[in-house]
């Protein structure tokens, strides 16, 4: 049985492809992608009045390198010095397969 965990986030419009192409080649990382939304309250400045448009964000990474790969994500959006967004890591998930 496989374990795996999500790491997910909503993220400033255009960090998404950045992200994309960092962790993609990393054998660690089973998926990586984003799509389009908004988010209101995140962010410096807003485009849309009281919202502004974002990335959301799914990684689903090999449990063991969670951790490891949570945290350079963290250093990877500078998230410690600018509001770029906010990112979480889920409980495991287990996938099993049955022949």
């Amino acid at each position: 049985m496989s374990k795996f965990v999500e790491i997910g986030g909503l993220i400033k419009k255009g960090l998404g492809q950045k992200v994309v192409k960092k962790f993609s080649e990393n054998s660690d990382v089973i998926s990586v992608g984003y799509a389009n939304g908004r988010a209101t309250d995140m962010f410096d400045i807003q485009q849309f009045g009281d919202a502004s448009e974002a990335d959301i964000l799914t990684l689903i990474v090999k449990e063991r390198k969670g951790n490891v790969i949570f945290d350079e994500l963290y250093k990877h959006l500078k998230l410690n010095s600018q509001k770029n967004g906010v990112i979480f890591k889920s409980e495991t998930i287990s996938k099993s397969s049955v022949k």
